[in-house]
């Protein structure tokens, strides 16, 4: 039998107004027309487009799931233009301006958005029959709210609420314990809650959720067992913020170690490798991010979050780096399945590449001049062309790390001298743009190119369109890069052993 709670008061809320129905000839249902002043009642702002909303014979499917969600004190689609607005059926599938999220299965109460002839049309799914169609209950189907069915290929979205300012409507007490092989509704909004969700928002609860769980409770400090109870559920509630990170030590690499990866670096067959359309690398870009690797690495055992993101498993999304570039990585026998040190040096591997293809290895490289972008948060620096825009793709994780290497006491770990070795820089180059932030981000990427590394690592992993490098495929991978990198973890293991 269904469990009641288990379905989402909108879709109870259309269960409840089925058999309303289109009056006859030229006359209208007042019920239907009451819709539209309902929503304008609970969201005034709406008044003068609901007061468009006259007669029955208009479309009404968008108004009538507009209506459950007002019910629910849930914004609907409303926009700039009509197209935007909830008449218009496939406003619900960007549903920009009120707040949802596509998901990649349907699941009971979805939003399901499709195209038809004339138009489109916009319901909410209910199961699938025995053919394989999606059996939808909704407004303007036959002339009234009842369920149909529709073939699978003509839907153009599935959509799931994130109830309006992701304000939880279901109390946390009512929230089911959730753990590998749950499935339903409130997967779904776990899905939606998780922050920088990696998988697919489809009420399964698989390994990548569970994975994303994990991520989450060790973020905030819960206990660690990929299991949603009590106590997931209201740091989800609540906004719990992250842990702060742990203070890396002033000078994190002693001198001994320092010389001793440089001297690894000279060594290294990348170092006098020539790059495609670059040439070979300065002798100082080889050495510092052999340096910033070791140092990512003692973060990384540290538990530094910012190192525990850049090293975390690949994911499916287009978004990573090591997604898009799996084909190559596959080619050379570098597996990125798997949380860990493996992961992070591949992804060092490719940053060499990167570097090299968007600055020449030159940490004091300006902005690109091509380009019109002179605001302080879109004005590239430093090694890897990356703006200040790129830190709400890595939140809190970015930021932290402009903190972190903002103080005073941390100017060690920027190995500034190693990466200047070789490389001249002008006095235009030094020149930062806007205020604030951005500007803030632009000098400290150039004065302190370990910062430029790390937030790199970042934005590779969550936002590597960032780059355009990156998107054509310019960037190069090569085998020597992770035979450097490989070279100083055994040294720094090493090290540890003898401590």
């Amino acid at each position: 039998m269904e469990d009641v709670q288990d379905i989402p008061r909108w879709l109870q809320v259309m269960r409840a107004i089925t058999g309303l129905t289109e009056a006859p000839g030229s006359d209208d249902n007042d019920k239907i027309i009451a819709m539209a002043q309902y929503i304008a009642n609970k969201f005034p702002d709406m008044q003068s487009y609901c007061d468009q909303y006259q007669h029955d014979e208009t479309a009404w499917c968008g108004l009538t799931v507009a209506f459950c969600m007002a019910v629910c004190n849930i914004r609907p689609p409303f926009g700039p233009t009509d197209t935007d607005c909830f008449l218009w059926a496939q406003s619900f599938k960007p549903w920009k301006h009120g707040g949802a999220k596509i998901i990649g299965a349907p699941v009971p109460g979805c939003v399901v958005v499709m195209t038809r002839s004339g138009g489109g049309h916009v319901t909410l799914f209910e199961d699938i029959d025995d053919d394989g169609n999606y059996r939808c209950r909704g407004g303007n189907q036959s002339d009234c709210v009842c369920v149909s069915s529709y073939d699978p290929d003509t839907i153009i979205a599935l959509v799931w609420p994130t109830r309006g300012g992701d304000v939880p409507q279901i109390p946390v007490d009512e929230r089911p314990m959730l753990e590998m092989g749950d499935e339903g509704p409130h997967v779904v909004d776990l899905q939606s809650m998780l922050p920088r969700f990696t998988g697919d928002i489809d009420g399964d609860f698989g390994s990548v959720t569970e994975e994303n769980v994990i991520r989450y409770q060790q973020s905030r400090g819960l206990e660690v067992d990929g299991i949603v109870g009590d106590e997931t559920w209201q740091a989800l509630y609540d906004n719990k913020p992250p842990l702060p990170p742990p203070a890396p030590p002033p000078g994190a690499l002693t001198f001994e170690q320092c010389a001793a990866i440089v001297s690894i670096a000279q060594q290294s067959d990348i170092s006098d490798y020539v790059w495609d359309e670059r040439g070979v690398a300065p002798i100082g870009y080889t050495n510092g991010m052999a340096l910033a690797f070791a140092q990512t690495y003692l973060k990384l055992q540290a538990g530094h979050p910012a190192a525990i993101e850049m090293a975390k498993a690949r994911t499916d999304s287009d978004k990573d780096a090591l997604n898009e570039y799996l084909g190559k990585f596959r080619a050379l026998g570098m597996s990125n399945e798997k949380d860990g040190i493996d992961t992070l040096r591949h992804l060092y591997a490719l940053m060499l590449g990167s570097g090299m293809r968007e600055s020449s290895g030159r940490h004091c490289e300006g902005r690109d001049m091509s380009a019109e972008n002179v605001s302080s948060d879109t004005c590239e620096a430093g090694l890897f062309q990356t703006s200040y825009n790129a830190h709400t793709a890595s939140d809190p994780e970015f930021d932290q790390l402009m903190a972190e290497y903002s103080r005073l006491e941390n100017e060690p770990t920027c190995y500034l001298g190693a990466f200047a070795t070789g490389v001249t820089c002008s006095s235009s180059e030094w020149s930062s743009y806007g205020s604030g932030a951005g500007l803030e981000f632009q000098d400290l990427c150039k004065s302190c190119p370990a910062f430029a590394v790390e937030t790199h690592g970042l934005t590779l992993r969550n936002l590597c369109n960032h780059y355009g490098p990156i998107i054509r495929g310019e960037v190069e991978l090569r085998p020597e890069a992770d035979d450097l990198f490989k070279a100083v973890q055994d040294y720094m293991d090493s090290q540890a052993a003898v401590a």
